[in-house]
């Protein structure tokens, strides 16, 4: 979209080591990548309106994620009748 036409610019920024020093530090420095121009409603549209993915794919990843915190690895054994 032209520049004159747009209601929002967004700038994009990366994070960069420069220097062997900034990589032993840790140091970052910011670096423009790009510019882009849109309209208010569009890019609002975009913000607002969830594109989740399959529930499946995020219990999996939950699991992981849970099973990477535990000490020993869950024991997944269905408890037979207590009484």
């Amino acid at each position: 979209m032209p520049k004159s036409d747009a209601d929002i610019a967004w700038i994009i920024y990366d994070l960069e080591l420069i220097t062997e020093k900034d990589q032993e530090l840790g140091r970052y420095s910011l670096k423009k990548v790009d510019e882009v121009f849109t309209e208010f409603e569009p890019a609002l549209l975009s913000i607002t309106t969830p594109s989740p993915g399959k529930v499946e794919d995020f219990i999996k990843l939950l699991q992981e994620k849970f099973d990477e915190q535990l000490e020993t690895p869950p024991v997944n054994k269905i408890i037979g009748r207590p009484f």
